[in-house]
């Protein structure tokens, strides 16, 4: 068996990466928070990239219903648990890297642990466990954490980044947390992606927030990986080019369109909040 040579590995990186940043890759730490329809896929692109410290969190296992769009989702890892499967495929293609795992998943009693000498935090939770995204921002916003958030939506994704610089996650997504799970959801994806693309084409029927259902295709998710994952390395590297929200970028690769822009109030937006009304009605929530 072949020895790893780190420098060969990535070595082709360069160009588009300077030897120094390089460098400055392998001894960043990047927290990546769920291993499931996205988080698995970021894992092993920021692998792939030469990133050399992690910490991964999930609890929950592979099943069928996941081979559609998760990486680590095979006959073979049925059953298992999702971060020990994508832990071992990233050390397959670094050895030398430092991979620390949270299998109960991320909430308040072992955030700060989780968060502990990061740079960067990618936020790949389920969609659905909005307190869960809302404990994780909040905490890195304290700590002046970048958080990097894509929602694969369609043949598209909407795609969000959180600094200290920007607005708070409460005053963004305007959310009532006392108002039914599938409002809130809502809510907050149409804060993820304003210029709701995938409504052209995505079938509403398929939609059933209330048992936690929605609609996704492997091409929409890689397509965030790509997106997501460039200002994730943007974020240790030109940290000065990020955009906090209420920045946003939407793009749609099936209607080949993109949108990035500014939205202002968040969902407080007067626009917003007719977009809330009308979808509420077509979902019949």
């Amino acid at each position: 068996m072949p020895l790893f040579d780190y420098d060969l590995a990535f070595s082709r990186n360069h160009g588009i990466t300077s030897a120094e940043q390089q460098i400055g890759l392998k001894h960043s730490t990047v927290a990546i928070a769920g291993m499931g329809g996205v988080g698995g896929d970021y894992l092993i692109t920021l692998a792939r990239i030469g990133v050399g410290n992690f910490k991964i969190s999930d609890f929950d296992n592979f099943e069928m219903a996941n081979f559609n769009r998760q990486y680590g989702a095979t006959m073979s890892t049925i059953d298992l648990p999702k971060m020990e499967v994508m832990y071992k495929l990233a050390l397959d293609i670094n050895p030398e890297a430092k991979i620390q795992t949270f299998g109960s998943g991320i909430d308040s009693t072992n955030i700060d642990e989780f968060l502990e000498g990061v740079d960067v935090v990618v936020d790949a939770i389920e969609f659905f466990e909005i307190n869960a995204h809302r404990i994780l921002v909040n905490a890195c916003m304290a700590k002046s954490i970048p958080v990097i958030f894509g929602v694969p939506l369609g043949y598209g994704v909407g795609m969000l980044v959180y600094t200290s610089d920007g607005m708070s996650f409460d005053d963004y997504f305007d959310l009532d947390y006392a108002a039914p799970l599938e409002q809130q959801v809502l809510k907050m994806s149409l804060g993820c992606a304003p210029a709701g693309f995938h409504l052209k084409y995505v079938d509403p029927t398929s939609v059933d927030l209330s048992q936690r259902k929605a609609p996704s295709i492997a091409s929409g998710c890689k397509l965030a990986t790509g997106m997501v994952i460039t200002q994730t390395i943007m974020a240790l590297l030109h940290p000065k080019e990020l955009k906090p929200i209420p920045h946003y970028t939407c793009y749609d690769a099936r209607l080949n369109k993109l949108k990035k822009g500014y939205l202002w109030r968040g969902n407080r937006h007067p626009l917003q909040k007719l977009k809330f009304i009308f979808a509420r009605k077509m979902l019949g929530i």
